[in-house]
């Protein structure tokens, strides 16, 4: 098995990977992604424009209704694990799970107005679904909404909020005094407030967002609503867990040229059983996380009744492979090559954020018991 190896593609959609993989390896180099992070925004705006406009990346579950390419999440999964491989540090994962939301509240006329910007790259968003804990839901810290003249205002925080400082509208689950619903804000509103969540990741900005008394649009309620977050939370699992395969073949394909290439004691150190072993067992993460990552996939695709655990499971081990196989490319490597020493600890900072996210390990594990029933 490669590093190629991941989720199932359908045959319109294999070139699209291949193609994606090339582009990123040309466009986004370890000095270009670097050179990136230090800017402003983290991200190149360029390069993302190219990725919406030739690839279609912001419009990936969008459906060609509405200008998107349609794919299902077992497909976007694919593009995802590319993009983890690349460590792509801009807001193609946040839009995709607005857009995805968006559509799962069904609120034809949002959708009209929305999806399209969405689908085309000229708008941006994102998500404000977690709490301080980095758990998703609605609960007791929930954002809260209330009636007011001229429309609905928001009250409360949310944490781990992917691009929130270039969105241009944020999908924010929260609770009204009639139960749970979706709405619709703009970070840059009066009464919103962005800032930066301070984190061991330097490839991906991560927010905080404020509300206090923030314009809102409601676009779903009740049940729907309910629907619509599992769905998202999903997607977001499902998206992060295929970014951890991409990192994973990374390091997978990393370790087995430094092996190859490198010489001591006048031979190559993949003779060395320590070096051989690290790959083997690199190798045996990487198979087992793509194997767990494509079932999770297809069973969100196929809309099975596993898919939330399934969702969960695919998360908790890709986070916890991820987080191990770069420690150990960090170990194997060492202080023998400096430019792939700094660019595995890279992937390693993106590993272990990336894991809490969504809560931890312990979330995960919580999560799957609770799914599992009595």
């Amino acid at each position: 098995m490669t590093s190629s190896e991941t989720v199932p593609l359908g045959e319109d959609q294999q070139p699209l990977r291949d193609t994606l993989r090339g582009f990123l390896a040309d466009q986004l180099p370890p000095p270009a992604l670097r050179a990136a992070l230090e800017t402003k925004v983290g991200y190149s705006p360029e390069l993302h424009a190219r990725l919406a406009s030739d690839f279609g990346l912001t419009g990936l579950t969008i459906p060609r209704e509405f200008g998107g390419l349609g794919l299902s999440q077992a497909e976007a999964s694919e593009v995802h694990a590319e993009l983890g491989r690349a460590l792509y540090p801009g807001p193609i994962l946040s839009t995709t799970l607005a857009g995805g939301m968006l559509l799962a509240t069904d609120d034809r006329a949002a959708q009209e107005r929305w999806l399209p910007l969405l689908a085309d790259g000229s708008v941006m968003a994102t998500v404000a679904a977690a709490g301080e804990d980095g758990q998703w839901g609605f609960g007791p810290d929930s954002v809260r909404a209330e009636r007011a003249p001229g429309g609905w205002r928001l009250y409360g925080h949310r944490w781990h909020v992917l691009a929130a400082h270039t969105a241009d509208f944020v999908v924010v689950p929260a609770m009204t005094e009639s139960g749970r619903a979706i709405f619709l804000a703009d970070p840059r509103s009066l009464g919103c407030t962005v800032s930066g969540q301070l984190g061991l990741d330097t490839t991906r900005r991560v927010n905080v967002t404020a509300f206090d008394e923030a314009p809102a649009v409601l676009i779903g309620a009740g049940e729907a609503a309910a629907a619509a977050l599992d769905q998202a939370e999903r997607d977001f699992l499902l998206a992060t867990a295929a970014e951890a395969v991409g990192g994973l073949g990374w390091c997978l394909d990393a370790a087995i040229a430094y092996a190859r290439d490198r010489e001591q004691f006048g031979q190559s150190i993949g003779s060395f059983h320590a070096v051989a072993q690290a790959c083997v067992d690199m190798l045996a993460s990487f198979q087992e996380v793509s194997a767990t990552v494509r079932y999770a996939a297809v069973v969100a695709a196929e809309g099975g009744a596993e898919a939330q655990k399934a969702a969960h499971v695919a998360a908790l081990g890709a986070g916890e492979a991820y987080r191990g196989v770069t420690e150990s490319a960090v170990h194997l490597f060492g202080g023998n090559d400096p430019s792939q020493e700094h660019d595995v600890h890279l992937y390693y900072r993106r590993a272990w954020s990336a894991e809490r996210l969504a809560g931890g390990p312990q979330a995960h594990r919580d999560a799957i018991s609770d799914l599992a029933g009595p």
